[in-house]
């Protein structure tokens, strides 16, 4: 359970950053690319490990360039939600996608479905959709655009923790966590390079040591969020159909808690019944595999 719970602090502190970026004026496109620097660094610094020519010829290579190039585009609108829109609705319209890889390890792994993991999904998939509904005062976070950003949110996220399942099922041992790790956020960091050149190209941009800071407190963080998650699916006896629920769950809570005391934003009693039915639904999660 310790990984899980490290993997899902890791997570919410990711988010609740980005909300400080806005009211700290940092660049977040330059703060991510040295956060992705910073997780290759990291992950080298705690695992000994270095990518070299060789890797291309792992079974799992090809989902790294996949995942990487994901996760920059995915880190980039979330970002954005958070610092314009709202952390809940960012961190809901990313938790909510665990109907993804929930059933796509039912039908694709053969994981068990019971009648407490089905009741724990619905009761999940009601406590985030109470917890993220606003005020009416906030309806403005509701727009055309914050949606669709928001469903390409749930959809990059959902198929993310899919891919990241699939790998874990299919290719990784554990020895290799930490260089799967290093993999991706290689590819996200010349995939954040390139772009931050490109816009360079047509706009006017200057290094900000500001961003580059927020940057490295992202990137540390990050890493750490990731291999947690892949320690947390390795845990015996549990399946990642409770797994990606009860991670995903934990976040939107804790997210939820940090906006109410760190940003004031205010809990209606329908978020509150949301943070409860998302604890029983937890609770149902864990029973399930007990």
């Amino acid at each position: 359970m310790i990984p899980l719970l490290l993997s899902i602090c890791c997570s919410t502190y990711l988010v609740v950053l980005f909300r400080y970026f806005k009211n700290h004026h940092i660049d977040a496109r330059q703060a991510i690319v040295a956060n992705y620097i910073t997780c290759v660094i990291t992950g080298i610094v705690i695992s000994g490990d270095v990518p070299d020519a060789q890797i291309i010829y792992q079974d799992w290579f090809p989902i790294t360039l996949f995942l990487g190039c994901s996760f920059y585009f995915i880190f980039n609108l979330m970002a954005f939600v958070s610092a314009n829109i709202g952390i809940t609705l960012t961190s809901v319209s990313g938790k909510i996608s665990m109907v993804i890889p929930v059933t796509i390890a039912v039908y694709l792994y053969g994981q068990e479905l019971t009648f407490l993991k089905v009741s724990a999904m619905i009761l999940a998939l009601i406590a985030v959709y109470l917890t993220s509904k606003v005020p009416e005062k906030n309806q403005q976070a509701l727009h055309a655009k914050g949606l669709l950003l928001a469903f390409l949110i749930f959809i990059g996220s959902g198929i993310n923790d899919a891919v990241i399942n699939y790998a874990f099922f299919y290719f990784l041992q554990p020895s290799e966590f930490a260089l799967f790790n290093i993999s991706i956020f290689a590819i996200a960091a010349t995939a954040g390079i390139f772009t931050l050149l490109v816009y360079s190209l047509f706009y006017k941009s200057t290094l900000s040591i500001k961003s580059i800071a927020g940057g490295i407190l992202l990137g540390i963080p990050n890493y750490f969020s990731m291999l947690f998650l892949l320690k947390a699916l390795a845990i015996p006896g549990w399946e990642s159909s409770v797994i990606f629920p009860i991670n995903n769950m934990g976040i939107v809570i804790l997210t939820a808690v940090c906006g109410l005391l760190l940003f004031r934003e205010k809990f209606s009693k329908t978020n509150i019944a949301g943070i409860l039915l998302a604890l029983i639904a937890i609770s149902l999660m864990i029973g399930a595999e007990r």
